[in-house]
């Protein structure tokens, strides 16, 4: 069947609207839920993150492949060091979270307030985000300040 542009111009038509689901990884508030439960679980000793740290740890929760790359690196360090990518909607959750003061910015470092520390062991103790948790512990040792450094130095 041969279908010409000319038979389908000049006839009516109309567009419906769909729903388009948002993948949850998409979700502001699901990445912002991801982030505070990062800084109880990851930075449980100095309640701080850095940016980059914060990305690192969302690349982590990825994938995988992400998160078996960064535990080898952290083991083999002379190795091929994982690619991370800084996601943009990242940016986005961490505003939300400043606006609503989940967490602060203080001297290059975020640390969760006690809004946000309830919050995050709320969704811990309800069992939520069990893979993420999962993982984040699996990783939590490499997830230094120094390691992220490394990650992102040149050369």
């Amino acid at each position: 069947m041969n279908i010409k542009v000319e038979d389908i111009i000049g006839r009516p038509f109309t567009f419906t609207r769909r729903p388009e689901h948002l993948p949850c990884e998409m979700r502001p508030m699901w990445r912002a839920s991801l982030i505070i439960i990062s800084f109880t679980l990851v930075a449980s000793r100095t309640s701080t993150c850095s940016l980059k740290k914060i990305h690192v740890i969302n690349w982590l929760l990825k994938s995988e492949k992400n998160s078996n790359d960064f535990g080898f690196w952290t083991i083999n360090k002379d190795g091929v060091k994982p690619e991370v990518r800084m996601d943009p909607t990242l940016d986005r959750a961490i505003e939300l979270l400043l606006a609503e003061k989940f967490i602060t910015h203080e001297n290059g470092k975020y640390s969760l307030t006690d809004k946000g520390n309830q919050s995050s062991l709320k969704l811990l103790s309800m069992n939520v985000f069990k893979k993420e948790s999962g993982i984040l512990l699996k990783n939590k040792k490499g997830l230094t300040e120094a390691n992220i450094t490394k990650l992102f130095q040149v050369g």
